[in-house]
């Protein structure tokens, strides 16, 4: 991916972030701080950029999470890059069995649950043992967000729709019903590429409704799903083509 900033390796996968994610980056900074009346600014903001941070990780842990999954069935992850919409593991090649493709799917959003749950404890914790005040407040505002994000990340993720991962698990259930990837790829995709089509109508409908121009979020991030979902049903259209064409007509 073009106009990556190396960030450095991890387990010997390089690990990077698009320039784009660091607009990201600015816009969550400046949103949390907003709500965080009960710090003065600078110390909101600083708060603020932690949990941007926060969200940095967790996002690197859910790709890391396929990555090392995927090692395991003896395929190579070449990086982890952070982009405008989210995350990507670049696997070296596909998986090599419906089962494989499913596990490492379901890598990521398994360890999002679990960071999410870990930080509702340590939300309850803080709770129980820290005396009330603005402290108090603002480890329950960062450990709230880190809850949500990774909560938001396990599920949204198992939407079916192809290329997130639950796509992925609908595409490996698919490939084995069939035994055929690539139609299989073909009908996830279309999956896909429905499911970003209600995403944009939602985020119209919803930002047309009540006038908050945040909901056209959902239009931006149906529309890239779109695109990658019709960019992978013409990519295993045209792979099944020429392995049909690479059968020779019989004599």
């Amino acid at each position: 991916m073009r106009q990556t900033l190396t960030l450095g390796r991890l387990f010997d996968i390089r690990v990077g972030v698009h320039v784009s994610w660091l607009a990201v980056y600015a816009f969550i900074t400046f949103a949390l701080a907003r709500g965080l009346e009960m710090l003065p600014g600078a110390e909101a903001y600083v708060l603020a950029a932690g949990c941007a941070l926060a969200l940095f990780a967790s996002v690197v842990a859910h790709e890391l999470a396929h990555a090392l999954v995927a090692r395991r069935y003896g395929v190579r992850t070449d990086a982890i890059t952070l982009f405008l919409f989210g995350g990507v593991a670049t696997l070296e090649r596909e998986p090599g069995s419906p089962r494989a493709d499913a596990v490492i799917a379901l890598a990521g959003p398994l360890l999002s649950a679990v960071l999410a749950v870990v930080a509702l404890g340590l939300v309850l914790a803080a709770d129980w043992f820290l005396p009330h005040g603005p402290v108090r407040d603002a480890f329950n505002a960062a450990g709230t967000y880190i809850v949500v994000a990774n909560g938001v990340l396990a599920v949204f993720n198992l939407a079916p729709a192809y290329p997130m991962d639950g796509g992925r698990v609908l595409r490996a259930i698919l490939w084995r019903r069939l035994s055929d990837r690539e139609g299989a790829t073909r009908i996830a995709s279309r999956a896909g590429i429905v499911f970003a089509l209600l995403m944009v109508a939602a985020g119209v409908l919803l930002a047309t409704a009540v006038h908050e121009p945040i909901y056209l979020w959902y239009v931006v991030l149906g529309a890239f799903l779109l695109r990658q979902g019709w960019s992978q049903e013409r990519a295993a259209a045209a792979s099944d083509r020429s392995r049909n064409a690479d059968i020779p007509a019989a004599a």
